[in-house]
């Protein structure tokens, strides 16, 4: 009797990757221990399989399956990124009341790096994954994450099943330019990350959306996109300021881009907010220490690992979830500081 298809990911076995092929489950068992008498292509039609397929090469770890985990994998892009540090502090509390542990991964946006972490949280057997997706997460990810309970943190990806709990980044972008407009400012600078992740997507298009309802005419030379990374913010100031008209705000769409403009600031010795005023997103604590303070678009980071964590766990119990969990997308607001002072004539800065 032929045996009935699998899906992908499920407990795949050395049976199913050899009636895939047509081989003997000998054969597959040599290639997958690199057995000197299997031939390099027949290794490699093995290993092609077996990859997609999502089998999991953890024989004792299997005969346990049965066994409910413990462990719940976590995949971030950066934990130095002090949005993901303090998810992953918030995360951590939350998991060990309710008698889990958390292994964390750090895909670096790297979706090679987020494969081979997925599989290796896979042969840990954890019973399910949070995670924010690297933006060219790969098929592999997808498949091998499928079985699993999945949340998806701050991003999300179409290749992806697992609810989003993120926050509403294009309300939060365009408050904060509705607010610079508010104080006088028309040539308000944005950097941010690139389009191709959800998350800067949907912050373009908040600031877009900020300008239009400000009557602002939106000016491509004063908007900086690049990786996410404090080296790109700072490059992204010093050519801002460069221009014949620099801007006179600008906003970071991203705490370690602001760290990295706020370094150019001070080394171009421009004034904030005189020179330039400076708005901040998710607000770290350093925010509060730099300067006068820097004005933030404050991202609710212990509700969203709340949130996800709880999600999670409803998910891990079967069934459907409470109404007060699942998808969900929470509101920013705006915390003002000295960096954002009132734009006066010629350019003076003002008390609010």
């Amino acid at each position: 009797m032929a045996r009935a298809p699998r899906s992908r990911g499920a407990d795949v076995t050395i049976r199913d990757i050899a009636d895939e092929l047509g081989m003997s489950h000998a054969t597959v068992s040599r290639a997958l221990h690199d057995h000197a008498a299997i031939s390099a292509p027949t290794k490699a039609r093995v290993r092609e399989a077996a990859q997609r397929l999502g089998y999991i090469p953890n024989s004792g770890a299997r005969a346990l399956r049965q066994v409910q985990s413990r462990l719940i994998g976590v995949i971030f892009p950066d934990i130095e990124n002090d949005f993901y540090s303090a998810a992953m502090a918030r995360l951590s509390r939350a998991m060990r009341e309710a008698h889990y542990e958390l292994v964390l991964a750090v895909s670096h946006d790297d979706a090679g790096i987020e494969a081979q972490h997925v599989r290796s949280l896979r042969e840990a057997r954890v019973a399910g994954v949070i995670i924010a997706p690297s933006t060219h997460l790969n098929a592999t990810t997808a498949q091998l994450l499928a079985p699993l309970p999945v949340v998806q943190l701050l991003r999300c990806h179409p290749l992806l099943a697992g609810p989003l709990v993120g926050v509403d980044e294009q309300l939060g972008i365009a408050r904060g330019v509705a607010y610079l407009a508010s104080r006088g400012h028309r040539r308000i600078a944005y950097v941010g990350g690139p389009p191709a992740l959800s998350t800067g997507l949907d912050r373009l298009a908040g600031y877009r959306d900020g300008l239009r309802k400000a009557g602002i005419a939106f000016d491509e030379s004063l908007v900086m996109l690049g990786d996410p990374r404090p080296e790109f913010g700072q490059a992204a100031i010093e050519r801002l300021m460069q221009a014949d008209e620099p801007p006179t705000a600008v906003l970071f769409a991203g705490s370690q881009l602001a760290l990295g403009g706020l370094a150019a600031i001070r080394r171009l010795a421009l004034q904030v907010p005189g020179d330039l005023a400076v708005l901040g997103y998710h607000d770290p604590a350093w925010f509060a220490v730099w300067g006068s303070g820097i004005s933030a678009i404050r991202l609710p980071v212990d509700a969203l690992a709340t949130h996800a964590g709880a999600t999670l766990l409803a998910m891990l119990q079967g069934g459907p979830l409470p109404a007060e969990l699942g998808p969900a997308r929470l509101e920013p607001r705006l915390v003002l500081r000295g960096s954002t002072r009132t734009q006066g004539p010629y350019g003076m800065a003002t008390a609010d």
